[in-house]
């Protein structure tokens, strides 16, 4: 119980493992085709009739926002508070952060005509939206920041995580040479979700050694007061929830390239198991100057949740979002234009995303406009067949460069500005016959077969006989020819 509180109050487990991967779009990958159900991952007459990722495809992003960005940096690191000099302690520091890991996907090239393909894919998705409070970080590190006999609403905070299991069959078409349609439908179940709002706070200070914080608000949990486990993640037979996912494409006579994708509408309905508490008590710490002063505000708030604890369900919305792109190829160059926003909260992007390609090798530098996080510069390499792809980037270079450098030699003070980063990471690979036109086939079923009878049509071991013998006779014309020529 102490660890969930704790997460909720002030972190996320360092970046879990989405936001949208919108460098990826009009790429042709696995992923955008599961992500964007209108999107084509095979090209006719080239690609294989199946495709199955060899990785399973990670995408991760998150960013903080605020005073306290230098300690959520050394705590991040290091567990450890610290750094937490405040001007202001009822500012807030905001975290959002989306994640997602697509653990299985399959898809079908059915047909060439209509450029019909059905898939299915298996994936773990993690969102949350954090506002904690300066006062929150200050308490955590040390009580006795705190100079004044009391303070009102420092600690007023809100958080919320929300993990589900998402398995997905999707379909797209070509209504005609123009137009394309897509759709998704998901099967969701509902993993974890945890949600505390602290609404009206009051810290106390009593002695040197020993403080007060009335805490008031409401606490809703789907595994309770229980110990948090990795087991908790694992599909269960308790949250189900359903989505849905729809696009369409338009490509122009010029070759421009516009499609429009909305993306996992729907909901997850949480077993009356789920507890909510609501809570309006004092929490007294002493010994608040020696260690383990934290584990015993945890412990303590613990206890005043349990005072008031019912079992109900209740519905919650996923993070649903909206991707416009258009895209125009320039033979070695394709530039892309992407407006991404999210449905239920303010998180968005638009961004140009530059992409040189080389026979199979392709970089993008890419500008892009956060409506959270402002400016950022993301950049991707991708080698890409028809029959195969591999690729890795993000969507904040620097950042990310600074924030993993940081973690890597813990110093907190390593990078300027906000706290953020982003990751992500695919191979995906095509098999089975090529899926060709018969005017642009290699070989048309039946055509370059040698005569048989009908007996050899009936009998597969008679087919297999003859068909060793007529290579047989081929390996010995070959070698005549080629004395021949000898000749």
């Amino acid at each position: 119980m102490k660890k969930s509180l704790c997460l909720i109050f002030i972190t996320f487990f360092i970046l879990k493992a989405s936001a949208q991967n919108f460098s990826l779009n009009h790429t042709g990958t696995l992923y955008d085709s599961f992500e964007n159900p209108v999107e084509k991952s095979f090209q006719k007459d080239l690609s294989r009739k199946y495709a199955i990722n060899i990785l399973p495809s990670l995408f991760v992003i998150g960013n903080f926002d605020g005073e306290a960005q230098t300690t959520f940096k050394k705590y991040a690191f290091t567990r450890v508070f610290g750094a937490s000099s405040f001007s202001n302690y009822t500012n807030n520091n905001n975290l959002v952060y989306d994640a997602g890991l697509y653990l299985f996907t399959f898809k079908i090239f059915k047909t060439t005509n209509y450029n019909r393909e059905i898939g299915i894919s298996l994936k773990f998705k993690d969102e949350g939206n954090l506002n904690v409070s300066n006062g929150t970080f200050a308490l955590l590190d040390d009580f006795s920041n705190f100079k004044q006999s009391s303070y009102s609403n420092i600690l007023n905070s809100k958080g919320l995580n929300q993990s589900y299991w998402q398995l997905a069959l999707n379909y797209r078409e070509n209504y005609d040479e123009r137009w394309g349609f897509g759709a998704k439908l998901s099967l969701l179940n509902g993993a974890s979700y945890n949600k505390l709002s602290i609404n009206s706070s009051k810290l106390t200070i009593n002695s040197d050694t020993s403080y007060t914080a009335n805490l008031q608000g409401q606490y809703k949990s789907s595994f309770g007061a229980d110990s948090f486990t990795y087991s908790k993640f694992l599909p269960n037979l308790k949250n189900f929830g359903a989505a849905i996912s729809a696009g369409v494409s338009y490509t122009s006579k010029n070759g421009i390239y516009l499609s429009l994708n909305i993306r996992d509408l729907g909901f997850i309905h949480w077993s009356g198991k789920s507890s909510v508490y609501n809570f309006d008590d004092n929490i007294i710490v002493n010994g608040a100057n020696r260690l383990g002063a934290n584990n015993r505000f945890f412990s303590s708030f613990e206890k005043i949740l349990n005072v008031s604890k019912s079992n109900e369900n209740f519905n919650t919305l996923i993070d649903t979002k909206t991707t416009f792109t258009a895209s125009k190829d320039f033979d070695f160059y394709q530039s892309t234009f992407v407006f991404n926003k999210s449905t239920f909260n303010k998180a968005g992007q638009i961004a140009l995303i530059n992409n040189f390609k080389k026979n199979a090798f392709n970089i993008s530098i890419n500008p892009v406009y956060d409506l959270i996080s402002k400016w950022n510069l993301g950049s991707q390499f991708m080698i890409k067949s028809p029959n195969a792809e591999f690729y890795i980037g993000s969507e904040q270079m620097f950042p990310t460069y600074y924030f993993s450098k940081g973690f890597i030699t813990k110093n907190e003070n390593i990078g300027n500005g906000n706290p953020r980063a982003s990751f992500y990471i695919g191979l995906n690979m095509k098999f089975g016959k090529k899926m060709q036109d018969i005017g642009n086939a290699d070989e048309i079923p039946g055509l370059n077969d040698k005569e048989t009878g009908f007996v050899s049509r009936l009998s597969p071991k008679e087919l297999r006989r003859v068909q060793k013998q007529n290579r047989a006779i081929d390996k010995r014309a070959r070698k005549s020819d080629k004395r021949n020529r000898k000749r």
